[in-house]
């Protein structure tokens, strides 16, 4: 096989950003060089912009371009022009890329996305122990959100938007205070953002919550403020919420909370196409039934948005249901170590079943999913091929400090 590769050094970072032109792609098709925003990342005889921290791509043949500094020869069948030709065998050439990269460590920025609805008042069996005292569903993600801030706050930089806002509340019918989205996240991303978080939510015992389920609209603020975001680093959204979403713009306010909110898988279909942006579904109590408001079957929505976001989970649920807050909180411990084991790729490889991956010089197989054992998986097995995730042990290897090195593989 013909092959290019990148590398890029993680450090304690758990999630990385590689930038590659795939295989086959002429220069000549994407401009004379490719501009790649690498962070502060650290180019040995390439040069960086000061003001932009970005570096210019440009194709093997030039050898004064190569981060080396050498110059890389050409595997055989490519073209010494930069340009994608047909091999003498008559199929497809690669262009290597002639570039190692070495990135600095960069905490993924995930948005969190909170449910304040009405519902969410709603008191459950929260350790699974019948004979102490229920509380409710807010009371729980406020704990969850608590220890999953502090857990992973050095390594993950987190911001918060609560759907509704926390002065929203039902005024049925006319329902103009049932709906409201802060046009801003009530956090933005950042480091030790948690304590900021648990101030901007409503008190964990508080069972004045209140409002409908405006999903969309909170995700809309969250994905704008996540592609405004300077820099490299993975982004992510986690939706943790306790049912389908309402509050279209599209209905008549009188029905406004009875209608589903169909824009919602179209929304997080988009932050993931256009922008490598997933979106992970963590469902508090979703039942498999026909709700009221709205009148749709949530466990039926939930699985939709999940799939549309391109990372369902593995297992019997596309999405992370949770029937207590014991279950809620390994849930949100599993997507956060998920996030930090994900690798972007801005570029898709235009034969994914030939892309290799490697930890440390230690290659590892590609496997269906993370539960099949070691290895590494695409986010999304049908596509677009965007990001990856290394699994289980090489997971680990990531973890402990190491060099991500992709090849972007063509058939001989």
């Amino acid at each position: 096989m013909q092959r290019y590769s990148k590398h890029l050094n993680a450090g304690w970072v758990l999630g990385a950003t590689l930038v590659a032109v795939g295989c086959g792609d002429a220069p000549e098709a994407q401009g004379a060089s490719q501009s790649a925003s690498i962070g502060s990342a650290e180019t040995s005889g390439a040069s960086a912009s000061d003001t932009d921290a970005t570096a210019s791509v440009t194709d093997g043949a030039d050898s004064s371009s190569s981060s080396t500094g050498e110059s890389d020869s050409m595997t055989a069948g490519s073209s010494s022009s930069g340009g994608a030709e047909e091999s003498s065998s008559g199929g497809p050439s690669c262009e290597q890329a002639g570039h190692q990269f070495m990135l600095e460590p960069s905490p993924p920025n995930v948005m969190l996305v909170l449910d304040k609805s009405r519902s969410m008042s709603n008191v459950w069996d929260h350790d699974n122990d019948p004979n102490t005292p229920e509380i409710s569903r807010w009371n729980s993600l406020y704990n969850v959100v608590e220890a999953l801030t502090a857990d992973f706050g050095d390594r993950i930089h987190f911001g918060a938007q609560l759907f509704p806002s926390a002065d929203a509340y039902l005024d049925e019918p006319t329902n103009v205070f049932s709906c409201l989205v802060n046009p801003d996240p009530e956090v933005a991303v950042g480091a030790g953002t948690g304590p900021a978080i648990l101030a901007a939510m409503p008190p964990a015992g508080d069972f004045s919550i209140s409002g409908g389920t405006p999903t969309t609209a909170g995700l809309q603020s969250a994905l704008a403020h996540l592609t405004a975001i300077d820099g490299d680093a993975p982004r992510a959204i986690l939706l943790i919420t306790d049912g389908a979403a309402n509050c279209s713009p599209d209905e008549a306010p009188e029905d406004t909370l009875f209608v589903y909110d169909e824009a919602v898988p179209a929304t997080v279909a988009s932050a993931f196409e256009d922008h490598a942006i997933p979106t992970y579904v963590v469902g508090i109590n979703i039942l498999d039934e026909l709700g009221t408001k709205p009148a749709v079957n949530p466990y039926e929505a939930l699985t939709t948005v999940s799939d549309a976001g391109g990372v369902p989970a593995q297992g019997a649920d596309n999405f992370y249901n949770n029937f207590n807050e014991i279950e809620l909180t390994a849930a949100l411990e599993a997507v956060a170590n998920k996030i930090e084991c994900t690798v972007s790729l801005p570029d898709e490889p235009q034969y994914p079943d030939l892309v290799g991956v490697a930890v440390d010089g230690d290659s590892w197989a590609q496997v269906d999913d993370c539960k099949s054992g070691d290895g590494w998986a695409y986010t999304s097995a049908v596509g677009p091929f965007n990001a990856l995730q290394l699994c289980g042990a090489a997971c680990e290897q990531l973890q402990g400090g190491g060099t991500v090195q992709v090849d972007y593989n063509c058939p001989e």
